[in-house]
């Protein structure tokens, strides 16, 4: 792999003004949806229009970091129900449990349900089933409020988009899914790995 440096020129296609030279330099570089900015990267910029046309490999770590950082408000408004189970499951995976958890327990069952490892299907099965339940119907509403990484708002809008769950229900599923796997079984599943997690995150 190549490793520019600032000053170094190679050729590159420019949208507007086709085969040009590009000279190598340190820009801010927005992202292409808008949603923030990786700053002082290398780049390749157009020697004819000055626009930055060219990334190369060795910038893409800080353009990841730098989408992690932006945040991405989620509220939601749930039965207190759902909340409770939340902590019951933090109570039985974490070591020092807080409500911190409940955030990383979500999404780490939102990403199996990104990649495919748990079946959509089921999750809307179990909105079905929890939405029917009186026990639901009556509780008093909290708020479920967190900051979400670029990366993590990228895969609820993913799974709500595949399931056809807006994201205050598709909430309500994953706590039912995590109710399943993690509440009421005598041995929780994902209990290392999630055990772990928890550990990292209490160090």
């Amino acid at each position: 792999m190549k490793v520019y440096h600032e000053g170094d020129k190679a050729q590159a296609l420019c949208h507007d003004d086709g085969p040009v030279t590009v000279t190598y330099g340190y820009r801010d570089v927005p992202f292409n949806d808008g949603n923030g900015v990786a700053k002082n990267i290398m780049a390749g910029i157009c020697d004819r229009c000055g626009q930055v046309i060219v990334i190369p490999a060795q910038s893409e770590p800080a353009i990841s970091q730098a989408r992690k950082r932006v945040e991405h408000s989620l509220e939601v408004n749930i039965p207190a129900a759902y909340i409770d189970i939340l902590d019951a499951a933090v109570m039985r995976i974490a070591t020092h449990p807080t409500t911190d958890f409940r955030k990383p327990l979500v999404v780490f069952y939102l990403d199996r349900y990104a990649r495919q490892e748990e079946s959509l299907d089921e999750l809307v099965a179990l909105h079905a089933q929890y939405q029917a339940s009186p026990v639901f119907a009556r509780n008093p509403r909290k708020r479920f409020s967190v900051k979400l990484s670029g990366f993590a708002n990228e895969r609820l809008l993913e799974v709500s988009r595949r399931s056809n769950l807006n994201k205050t229900d598709l909430i309500k599923s994953l706590v039912a899914k995590i109710d399943q796997d993690i509440v009421r079984p005598e041995h929780p599943l994902h209990y290392e790995e999630l055990a772990g997690l928890g550990r990292v995150l209490a160090s």
